[in-house]
Order: structure tokens, then C-alpha cells, then sequence
């Protein structure tokens, strides 16, 4: 193994670092020295991601993204793990391995939405694992995927389709979102205040709102829905030929009715393909998209915290889409 310096990214040379990221991160939109610290919320506190260098070139990284989870009245400061990679021609070489455990040494409890790739690599670690998080998604539109129906009739059965999912769906009305404000925010953090969690969950306070909601580049593509007192944000975007709505955030426990069918009606109307969901596997999480396209996440953890790694095996109650980068990256996962 060649010699190798690990190295904060504030101390890489900026047009050095961009240069890798729009290399290897390929799905990463808007990338700019500006918009990378929003992506690893540079400036909370002291931990950012690391990299790795052998002769003068940047070999691999180690993102995060920091934050706090709650366990039992007590706040632990976290780290969640984001944007691992090691170029092709390094792996299998220990790098990786080096990379990971220099990452560890940043906070003492570290959480990742991850791929399966990602959590061998955490299993040799000792990091605990559990798959109480799914992924769902319900489709309006399946034909952008099917590729005998792309070539014929596409738009026609498009229209079918939809016309019928309206049908089913009269009976509520259509509404129009907002954009994010500062009056949202706030009701999110009251929202927040008035939950009454006896697990470990994500702590979210109005920095961490105004964060990931208001300095987001992607600012203009997130929406408001509210209807009857329930509510959902979405992130709204085009992956390739799809257009998707992702549910970032919302308060609603209702399985059947509610907000997510009026959601659903908007995004009929808005020509989305597809919607996307995560929900926690809890007696009173929301299960309605659990009937269709589901898959379990593979949640890992390590802490040095007895209390906080025993919560963290029995899940995160409150995960939702907008918690680690799993919204705004596009992953197997």
C-alpha cells in the first residue's frame, strides 16, 4: 500500500475538490463551492467529511452530514454517513478500510442510510444493522419503465392510467401547495415540540429546518400541502425521463384517507410518475404506500453509548425522507 494522507475537505484546494465530486458523484445536481456546504452543512459544528490522498490525488471520500438524535431526554451529537467512495483502481487495496475507521475517529455515534456494499464494510467495523425503514413507492405512471409500452402507446396509456386513478379519487379536492416559508417552518418545529417519542429519534429544531428546507438549492422544487389540519412536504424533480414527488416530511399517521390521497390527486394532475416515501416499522407510522413497491433500507449505526446503540436497534421512530441525503441522491437504496 502506498503512503496516504487523510485530510479535512476545508483543507483541499476547492476547484481540486469539485473536480472529484462532478468525477465520481455523477447524480450530484447544482455542485458548487457554495451549495458543497449545504450538502455537508459545513459550519454547524467542527466535523465535516475527509478525504483521502496518494501522490497528490484525491483517491477517496468520506462524506457527512451532522446532526443530533434524541434517546430518553438526552441529545447526542451524530454524524450521518454520506458520499463513500473509493476511485476503481484503489479498491480491494485496504483504503477503504482506512477511510471508514479515520471517519469513526470524528464523533463518537455515527448513523447511515446505506447500500449493501457499504455495509459489509460496516459489518467488519462492528456496527450494528437493523431494517426497520422502508423505502415505498406508488406508482401513476409504470409505462416510463416498460419498455414494450415506452415504444407504443406511451402517452395513450399514460392517459388511461391516470384517468382512472382520478376516478377513484373524486371525491377530494384539489389543492394548491405553498412554497416554504418562515411561517411553515415554525409550525414544523412546534409540530416537533408537541411529539412524544420513548425511543431514539432525529432531533429537529428550527436551525435544522431553516438547513435542510430554506438553504437548500433546491429551494424552488419543495412544496407545502395541507388539508384538515394534516400536512406533507415534497421535493419535486426530473430523474431522467421521470418526474417524481418525494414525501419529505409529514405529520399524518392516517393509513387510508387523508392528506397522501390529495397528494396523490395533485400529482395526477402535475403529470408525476411516481411517488416516494420512507416509513418506520412502529405500531402508529403511516402504511399506506406499504401496498405498493416496498423495500427495507439497510440502516447501520455505531456508538460508544450503551443506551444510545441499545434505542438505535430498535429503530429510528420518526425517520422520514428528508433525514441523511437520501432524498436528493440518487442510489440503490
Amino acid at each position: 500500500m502506498k503512503n496516504y494522507i487523510i485530510k479535512k475537505i476545508s483543507a483541499i484546494n476547492e476547484n481540486q475538490l469539485l473536480e472529484f465530486y462532478n468525477k465520481v458523484y455523477s447524480n450530484l445536481r447544482n455542485m458548487s463551492g457554495k451549495n458543497l456546504k449545504w450538502y455537508y452543512r459545513v459550519g454547524y459544528n467542527v466535523f465535516e467529511p475527509i478525504v483521502i490522498i496518494v501522490e497528490d490525488k484525491i483517491i477517496g471520500h468520506a462524506g457527512l452530514i451532522p446532526g443530533e438524535i434524541e434517546n430518553k431526554g438526552k441529545k447526542y451529537s451524530v454524524i450521518w454517513f454520506t458520499d463513500f467512495i473509493i476511485l476503481p483502481e484503489y479498491r480491494l487495496k485496504g483504503y477503504g478500510k482506512i477511510l471508514t475507521e479515520e471517519w469513526m475517529k470524528i464523533c463518537p455515534h455515527q448513523v447511515t442510510f446505506c447500500n449493501d456494499f457499504s455495509l459489509k464494510i460496516f459489518k467488519k467495523l462492528k456496527w450494528k444493522c437493523n431494517f426497520l425503514v422502508n423505502r415505498n413507492i406508488y406508482t401513476i405512471n409504470p409505462f416510463k419503465v416498460m419498455p414494450v409500452i415506452k415504444n407504443f402507446g406511451l402517452n395513450t396509456a399514460d392517459n388511461l392510467t391516470r384517468y382512472f386513478l382520478k376516478k377513484n379519487l373524486k371525491e377530494k379536492k384539489l389543492i394548491k401547495p405553498e412554497e416554504i416559508s418562515t411561517r411553515i417552518i415554525q409550525n414544523l418545529v412546534k409540530s416537533e415540540k408537541e411529539k412524544k417519542l420513548n425511543t431514539a429519534s432525529i432531533a429537529r429544531d428550527e436551525s435544522w429546518f431553516r438547513w435542510r428546507l430554506i438553504e437548500n438549492p433546491y429551494r424552488d422544487d419543495i412544496y407545502f400541502f395541507e388539508d384538515g389540519g394534516e400536512f406533507i412536504i415534497a421535493h419535486i424533480f426530473n430523474q431522467g425521463k421521470i418526474k417524481r414527488l418525494n414525501i419529505l416530511y409529514s405529520n399524518s399517521t392516517n393509513n387510508k384517507e387523508g392528506i397522501f390521497k390529495t397528494v396523490i390527486k395533485w400529482s395526477i394532475e402535475n403529470k408525476i410518475d411516481f411517488i416516494w416515501y420512507l416509513n418506520s416499522k412502529f405500531k402508529n407510522s403511516n402504511n399506506f404506500f406499504s401496498i405498493f413497491y416496498e423495500k427495507n433500507l439497510n440502516f447501520a449505526f455505531n456508538s460508544s453509548s450503551s443506551d444510545l446503540s441499545e434505542a438505535l436497534d430498535k429503530g429510528l421512530v420518526n425517520a422520514q425522507g428528508i433525514d441523511s441525503d437520501i432524498d436528493y441522491i440518487a442510489r440503490d437504496r
